[in-house]
């Protein structure tokens, strides 16, 4: 009878598990988002040295993050500093990973940009959860879209005078698309350090993905691995060559 049961029990363990148990996360991230991929290759790597594999699905922005949020995988794979006081069941891990530029691009206006108010007098284009643009840009006159091809292609087509966009995911698009005439209007608007989060489930992995996080940094790896990505990313993009975010064997 004991028996029976450290069995059960042993097989309930392996079946409802943490990730640890499992050797395995599910990670979500927004689709058609390049500067996500940075952080995907990172994760990769860093996951492995604990003995985790890492799979990665990747939806429209809002619903990636709800997803997270309500347990259904194990996390997100990056967002902006603070995103844990709405979504109350996801951890930081307090590493900075990545980080993007909010950039401003338009193919018709060209002015010098002073913060976020200075772009209020223009029809902005923004990406739906992306949630440095949506808490930013309230009261303004915008249009938001589902994903950054849809976000360039409006741009192009003048249905917005300005658009703000993650630096390296704007002009990738442009040159994924053979968009032109952009131009990228300077400073860019802020600066956002981009940080892990996982499930509260997976609570037990926060200190240890964290300090793999803090030794590659440390080593100049993770920004190494950043440049890397991005260069590789471009160069794919003028060639009109697709992403290789299935076995991630172009950034080795």
């Amino acid at each position: 009878m004991r028996q029976a049961f450290a069995i059960a029990f042993l097989l309930f363990g392996i079946a409802f598990g943490g990730a640890e148990a499992a050797d395995k996360l599910i990670l979500v991230t927004p689709v058609n988002s390049i500067d996500t991929l940075v952080s995907e290759v990172i994760l990769r790597k860093a996951y492995k040295r604990l003995g985790i594999d890492v799979q990665i699905n990747k939806y429209p922005a809002e619903r990636a993050l709800k997803m997270a949020d309500r347990g259904h995988v194990d996390g997100e794979v990056q967002r902006i500093a603070g995103i844990n006081r709405v979504y109350r069941n996801l951890l930081p891990v307090e590493t900075e990973i990545n980080y993007i530029e909010a950039t401003v691009f338009s193919k018709t206006k060209d002015f010098k940009v002073d913060g976020w108010q200075s772009l209020k007098p223009y029809r902005i284009g923004y990406i739906i959860g992306i949630k440095f643009a949506e808490t930013n840009t309230v009261g303004m006159k915008r249009q938001a879209v589902g994903n950054y091809e849809r976000l360039a292609l409006m741009l192009d087509g003048g249905r917005v005078d300005i658009i703000v966009s993650p630096r390296n995911n704007g002009w990738y698009q442009f040159k994924k698309l053979k968009v032109t005439g952009i131009r990228e209007l300077k400073p860019a608007v802020q600066r956002f350090g981009l940080f892990h989060y996982l499930h509260k489930k997976n609570a037990e992995l926060v200190p240890k993905i964290s300090a793999v996080l803090k030794a590659m940094t440390a080593s100049g790896e993770l920004a190494a691995i950043r440049q890397r990505v991005i260069e590789v990313l471009l160069q794919q993009a003028e060639r009109d060559e697709p992403v290789c975010d299935k076995d991630y064997k172009c950034f080795d």
